[in-house]
C-alpha cells in the first residue's frame, strides 16, 4: 500500500515551492519537491500593485504545480502565501485565478503567522531545547523569533526582504561600499526598535531558516573561510561582492547562479542583523517555514 502524501505550497516573495512528503518515524521523508523563482515582490511597482507579467508567471508556475499535483494525488494540501502578497493591492487580480488553478484555497497568513510557522518548522526539524533566536530573510519580509521548545517568546515581521531591498538599493547594479552602506543602514533603522526587547530576552543559539543564510553557508563551505558563520565572514564575503563590481558579474566561489540577483540585498539585512542584535554566529536550520506547514498538516 503506498503512503499517503501530504503536500503544501508555498507563495513565497522570491519562489514558489512544492512540498510532496510522507510521514516517518523522525517526522517525514521528502517525497517530491518543486521551486520556481517568480520574484513576486519585484514586480510589486511604487503602489504595491503587482505587475500583469509577474501575475502571469506566477500562474503559470502554478500550472505546473497543479500537473504535478495530479500526478502525486495528496491526501491533504495547505497553500500558504506571504510578504509579497500580503503587500499586494491588487492581490485579488491573482488569488481568485491561483485558487482556480490549484482547486485548493491560498491561505494569506499575516506577518506574526509566518514568523510562528517558520519556528515551529526550526522546532519541529531540530528537536533543540536551547532557547534560539531564529532569522529568516525573506523575499520582502525579515522574521524574528525567539522561542524554546515548541514556544514562541517573542515574534515579529519586519518590512524588508532581499527582493525589496536590491529594488530599493541595489537597482542601479552597482556592488560597492556606497550601496551596502545604505542598504545595512535603511536595514538597521527597521530593526532598531526591536533590539532592547530581543536582547533583553536573549537566546543560548541563533539558527538561520533563509536562502541567504544558506548561500552564506554553502559559500563558507566551499572557501573554508571560517569554522563558524560569523560577521567576520559576511564582511569577507561582501568585500567579494564588492570586487565583483557589478550584480550580473557577481563571481563567488560556492554561489549558486539561481541565488545571484538577492545575495547581495540578503547579506546587507544579514550583516545589519548581526550587529544591531550583536550576533556572535549563526547556525543554518535544515527547517523553516515549509517544515512548519507541514506539521500543521500532519495534525490536521
Amino acid at each position: 500500500m503506498t503512503a499517503p502524501r501530504y503536500t503544501i505550497i508555498d507563495l513565497g516573495s522570491n519562489s514558489f515551492h512544492m512540498l510532496t512528503v510522507t510521514k516517518s518515524d523522525d517526522g517525514f521523508s521528502v517525497f517530491s519537491k518543486k521551486k520556481q523563482k517568480v520574484r513576486l515582490a519585484s514586480g510589486l511597482d511604487g503602489n504595491n500593485d503587482l505587475n500583469q507579467q509577474t501575475i502571469e508567471s506566477g500562474l503559470n508556475c502554478l500550472r505546473e504545480f497543479r500537473a504535478e499535483l495530479d500526478k502525486i494525488q495528496p491526501c491533504k494540501i495547505l497553500i500558504s502565501a506571504t510578504a509579497a502578497l500580503r503587500l499586494a493591492n491588487n492581490k485579488q487580480l491573482f488569488i481568485p485565478q491561483a485558487e482556480q488553478i490549484l482547486q485548493n484555497p491560498i491561505n494569506l497568513i499575516s506577518g506574526i503567522d509566518e514568523a510562528k510557522t517558520i519556528y515551529r518548522g526550526v522546532a519541529f526539524t531540530e528537536q533543540l531545547q536551547k532557547q534560539l533566536l531564529v532569522i529568516d530573510i525573506g523575499g520582502a519580509s525579515t522574521e524574528l523569533i525567539i522561542g524554546k521548545g515548541s514556544e514562541v517568546l517573542q515574534a515579529e515581521s519586519l518590512n524588508m526582504g532581499c527582493v525589496t531591498w536590491l529594488n530599493n538599493h541595489f537597482s542601479d547594479n552597482q556592488l560597492n561600499h556606497a550601496n551596502f552602506t545604505a542598504a545595512i543602514a535603511a536595514a538597521k533603522q527597521v530593526i532598531e526598535p526591536y533590539i532592547q526587547q530581543y536582547q533583553s530576552l536573549g537566546w543560548s543559539l541563533c539558527m538561520g531558516a533563509s536562502g541567504t543564510i544558506q548561500a552564506v553557508n554553502e559559500v563558507n563551505s566551499t572557501q573554508q573561510l571560517d569554522s563558524d558563520l560569523t560577521l567576520s565572514l559576511l564582511n569577507n564575503i561582501k568585500q567579494q561582492c564588492i570586487d565583483s563590481t557589478q550584480i550580473d558579474q557577481l563571481q563567488i566561489d560556492g554561489l549558486k547562479t539561481s541565488r545571484k540577483p538577492v545575495f547581495a540585498s540578503g547579506l546587507a539585512i544579514l550583516i545589519a542583523l548581526f550587529e544591531c542584535l550583536n550576533v556572535e554566529h549563526i547556525k543554518p536550520s535544515k527547517g523553516a517555514l515549509r517544515e512548519g506547514l507541514i506539521s500543521i498538516l500532519f495534525e490536521k
